[in-house]
């Protein structure tokens, strides 16, 4: 019988965003501990996402835990101290006691969506991430509903400073940073949400690079477009279409997509390797985008990590540029225990996650007890089904 897994972190960690219960970056995945829970989680993740120096993680249940940073209630909850090295469940008053269905995670802020369709902002918001007008800048904030009654949220999406949300009629609305057209024109700072214009096709899934952003249509046509700045060729390298899409991500200046039939498609910057190889192992299954890294989920159960690595976010076997460069960087199975299996990659900035699941009845691992003890310190899961 499977039960719930371990969540493990490597990679960037000032601040605490790993979760690892202290401040070092590390190259190795480490168990990521909950306040008050040790390292079992109470039910399955459903997405991770890693801001600058913070980390959500959303569970199935509706549930969201935060990590690193909490200046400027970026990370959803009151800062009584500046940073956390262990997950804190985010009160779910917080949200108006709803669940929440969906977040991202800007540079300096949050975004949320609950069940009931609400949208909330946390954070620094200097270039209109918060949504909220001009002018506001700081704390937490509700969205009005700016949409008709009988459409909902479908997807939520965030960059380094803008967010986009997919509802289920395929209209997109942003705000936040548009200088750079991701959030359509006219190219400007966009304090209030605004209909993303010149649609031609029904949106069902948005991701977001560091000034574009990535929207796309149903896998039979394939039908997709790039909003934004063309720096790295992000827009004129993209093909005509992607029919039989299973998973796409944005790295701030790459996209990737995962076709149903194994192929694997990348574009746009590469000067750390960020496109990966020509030379893959086996077909991959999930990707997980970064800053200006990227982990897969492979098949046959693998995890392997690709582009600039310098924090320890792609493992070990990097150039002397910190850089995992026309290779495929294969971390290493047996670091999650013989009895288990990978379910799911996320990567934030410089930050990578993988999520495990026991394999049989196996007992859940003990906490030791200079972890367990350790001080509190003063950032997409793709779910396999």
């Amino acid at each position: 019988m499977a039960g719930l897994g371990l969540l493990y972190a490597f990679g960037s960690n000032a601040c605490g965003q790993l979760g690892i219960s202290h401040s070092e970056d590390t190259n190795d995945p480490e168990p990521c501990h909950i306040l008050d829970r040790g390292w079992q989680w109470p039910a399955p993740i459903d997405t991770i996402k890693g801001g600058g120096c913070h980390t959500l993680v959303l569970l199935e249940s509706g549930d969201l835990y935060v990590s690193g940073s909490l200046k400027d209630r970026r990370a959803c909850i009151d800062p009584a101290t500046e940073a956390i090295s262990k997950f804190h469940k985010v009160p779910s008053t917080t949200f108006g006691g709803a669940k929440v269905k969906f977040c991202s995670a800007l540079w300096e802020a949050s975004v949320t969506v609950t069940n009931e369709d609400r949208i909330y902002t946390f954070g620094l918001g200097p270039k209109g991430e918060l949504g909220v007008g001009e002018g506001v800048i700081g704390a937490s904030h509700n969205i009005d509903r700016f949409w008709p009654l009988e459409e909902h949220v479908v997807d939520l999406a965030s960059g380094m400073s803008h967010s986009v949300i997919v509802l289920s009629n395929g209209d997109v609305y942003g705000w936040g940073n548009g200088r750079k057209g991701q959030l359509g024109e006219p190219p400007e700072v966009v304090w209030r949400p605004r209909k993303v214009p010149n649609l031609d096709f029904k949106v069902v899934r948005a991701v977001c690079g560091r000034e574009f952003t990535y929207l796309v249509g149903d896998d039979k046509e394939g039908l997709h477009a790039v909003f934004g700045s063309d720096k790295w060729n992000v827009r004129s390298d993209a093909p005509a279409a992607i029919p039989g899409w299973e998973d796409v991500g944005a790295s701030w200046g790459s996209i990737f997509v995962i076709t149903c039939s194994g192929d694997f498609l990348s574009w746009g910057r590469n000067d750390h390797g960020q496109l990966g190889s020509d030379h893959r192992i086996e077909p991959f299954e999930y990707i997980a985008a970064g800053s200006e890294h990227a982990l897969a989920l492979t098949l046959h159960d693998n995890v392997v990590a690709w582009g600039w690595g310098e924090h320890g976010n792609c493992g070990h076997g990097m150039d002397e540029r910190g850089d995992v460069k026309g290779k495929w960087n294969k971390i290493k199975p047996d670091t999650f225990g013989k009895a288990s299996r990978v379910l799911g990659v996320a990567a934030g900035c410089a930050t990578s996650f993988l999520w495990t699941q026991f394999t049989n009845r196996q007992s859940p691992p003990t906490l030791p007890a200079d972890i367990a003890s350790n001080s509190q310190l003063s950032h997409k899961i793709q779910k396999r089904r």
